[in-house]
């Protein structure tokens, strides 16, 4: 199958641009201005092009130690997702709410831009925050709530997304690599068994994951799942024959609708310019980003499931559909605006998928697409970063 080419040289325009500015229709997104960071430096990464200099480096890792905050007792450190949200000094800082993915943001974004936080920010402290975000008791018993309150219990929403994030600050902490006798010692730690038993007991009896276990399920909220277990070090093979029903329910994420079939027929979901594609629910259209929910699940539970799917369907979607020829980066579908999410997420996907699978993909640029992680969605370049540079002293 001939594959059209990945624009390199747009992509990374269009990343720097983004950096920079977003025009007015993204005005709304400033309250995700640190996952936006995250999205443009390790897009960057993905395609071989943080080619930023060491005063720039410098320069945006102070941008992002300038978003830091500790609580007024001193006991936490986290991330506020925006300056715009900063309360002047002179006001009432207890209303100056950290925020669990901010955080996460932050610190991703620092392994990209090789800024050792750990000569920084006190991981424990860091920990405590995240500890404090855990539901103890309840029907949420483990889930995590985005910010606390000023009582100090979660507050907010939970689901599975904040697992997966709270999993990944830890993981960048690197409690997973203290004793357990360390992490009593400083009771910083997240209860890992009932984050755990949390993530299990929203599966799906299809396979995929859900809000409860009782709605539908979704491939997004799918990945955070299988990525929380793996980073908490769960064993899949536990509980073989159900993660199997997960495999099968994202193996058939992809959008396979032969003309013959659907052709003639009335159905509203039928797009043939979605072959190839993703969708993160039954009876959706393709979508750029569920490529990498659905493709980086199926490797994280076994790389060898990646070659269950047609990557050279789902490559040819993204490059001929949504990535934007004029503009460079890519849209939801090949209707919209290109987008920071959707471009890193296809990045991301492209990346794994050469770098990662069996089938042979072949297509101008390929070259320039690195190795990534697949469960903290960073270059394994920074996650080398991290495991070399960042070396906590207690």
């Amino acid at each position: 199958m001939e594959l059209e080419a990945l624009l390199v040289d747009k992509l990374e325009q269009y990343f720097r641009r983004c950096m920079q500015s977003l025009p007015s229709r993204a005005q709304e997104e400033d309250s995700n201005r640190l996952a936006l960071v995250y999205f443009c430096l390790h897009g960057l990464e993905a395609i071989n092009r943080l080619t930023l200099t060491a005063e720039e480096k410098e320069k945006h890792a102070k941008h992002i130690y300038e978003h830091m905050i500790e609580d007024p007792r001193g006991e936490m450190v986290s991330f506020r997702p925006s300056q715009t949200f900063a309360l002047p000094l002179e006001s009432d800082r207890s209303y100056d709410l950290p925020n669990l993915s901010a955080t996460f943001f932050a610190l991703c974004s620092l392994l990209a831009l090789g800024s050792d936080f750990s000569r920084i920010l006190d991981r424990h402290k860091i920990m405590r925050f995240v500890k404090q975000c855990q539901h103890r008791q309840g029907p949420s018993c483990g889930a995590f709530s985005p910010v606390t309150g000023l009582d100090g219990e979660p507050f907010g929403g939970e689901d599975l997304r904040l697992c997966y994030i709270a999993t990944s600050i830890r993981k960048m902490c690197k409690y997973d690599s203290m004793t357990e006798e360390e992490r009593k010692q400083r009771d910083t730690d997240i209860d890992v068994d009932s984050c755990i038993q949390y993530v299990l007991r929203s599966m799906n009896d299809s396979g995929g994951f859900s809000s409860d276990g009782w709605t539908e399920p979704h491939s997004g909220l799918t990945f955070c799942a299988i990525a929380s277990l793996k980073l908490l070090g769960y064993d899949f093979s536990r509980n073989q024959v159900r993660f199997e029903s997960t495999r099968d329910w994202l193996v058939h994420r992809q959008v396979e609708y032969p003309e013959t079939l659907y052709g003639d027929c009335d159905y509203e979901y039928w797009d043939q310019a979605d072959e190839g594609a993703f969708n993160g629910r039954e009876n959706k259209f393709g979508d750029t980003c569920y490529s990498w929910w659905c493709t980086a699940s199926l490797y994280l539970l076994d790389p060898v499931y990646l070659d269950l799917v047609d990557l050279s369907k789902a490559t040819k979607y993204l490059l001929s559909k949504t990535q934007s020829r004029l503009l460079g980066g890519f849209g939801k579908n090949g209707d919209s605006f290109p987008d920071p999410l959707h471009t890193f997420t296809a990045i991301f996907s492209l990346a794994l998928w050469k770098t990662s699978s069996h089938q042979s993909l072949h297509f101008k640029g390929e070259t320039q697409l690195q190795p990534i992680d697949a469960s903290l969605v960073i270059s394994k370049r920074s996650l080398l970063f991290l495991t070399d540079a960042v070396q906590f002293d207690s």
